[in-house]
């Protein structure tokens, strides 16, 4: 695995420099619609010293890393609704699809926080992740905006987790793939990257409320294609190719 990336990074942060900013209406802020880590009290599994800043957090290579896989939302969470979807089935069937790949390509395990439509709350998700002994943590959702023009790819990681940047910058690496429209890689104190005791990515495959985005994710072959580079950048991340 690919430890030290300093110059990748660097072209990374400089690509997010570069994403065009979209119209935004007074008082708003375009950022991913997800909760923060404030939204509910820690995790009982959460280890405070799994995200120190100050110590880039290391991997020990294993022959069958268990990869955690999240499916934001579900059950009476919604998550985004928007021209005839709803982001809770989009990201259940991106990440069913996404462990069927990795556990028929990769020698992998996959720990699922939900495989079916139910109520999973943030602290269960990472509850999950953390006692199933995850050696990596990946969130998959679907962008949303008041601006229905807004579109495109965006990946996220825990602000000063190095680990948890080229995570979700070979995660971003493989999806770009699919979008003309390219966000880059950002950091924010999310709850489910912040309260997880692995390197942490998320993320937003469109805006389910952009009609062209909207209509690519209502087919299963763009959907596959999703769950196909998700599971090629985890790939990416862990073994290096």
């Amino acid at each position: 695995m690919k430890l030290t990336r300093t110059l990748a990074a660097a072209l990374v942060m400089t690509s997010i420099l570069s994403v065009p900013a979209f119209a935004q209406k007074p008082g708003q802020t375009l950022i991913a619609n997800e909760a923060l880590s404030s939204a509910e009290p820690a995790p009982a599994s959460f280890d405070p010293n799994s995200k120190n800043a100050d110590v880039p957090q290391s991997i020990v290579i294993a022959a069958n890393p268990i990869i955690a896989i999240d499916a934001g939302h579900g059950g009476s969470d919604p998550g985004g609704v928007g021209n005839g979807l709803y982001e809770k089935n989009l990201t259940l069937d991106i990440a069913n699809r996404a462990k069927s790949y990795i556990t028929t390509n990769y020698p992998a395990s996959v720990v699922m926080t939900r495989s079916s439509d139910v109520d999973v709350s943030l602290a269960s998700r990472t509850n999950i992740a953390n006692n199933a002994g995850a050696t990596f943590f990946v969130s998959m959702h679907i962008n949303a905006f008041s601006d229905a023009s807004a579109n495109g790819l965006e990946t996220w990681y825990y602000p000063g987790s190095t680990n948890g940047l080229n995570l979700a910058t070979d995660v971003y690496n493989k999806l770009k793939a699919s979008y003309t429209t390219l966000r880059g890689v950002k950091s924010a104190d999310f709850y489910v990257l912040h309260y997880t005791n692995m390197p942490a990515a998320l993320g937003e495959t469109g805006f389910i409320s952009n009609a062209t985005d909207a209509s690519k994710l209502n087919t299963t072959t763009f959907r596959q294609s999703l769950a196909t580079q998700y599971s090629q950048g985890m790939h990416l991340y862990y073994w290096g190719n």
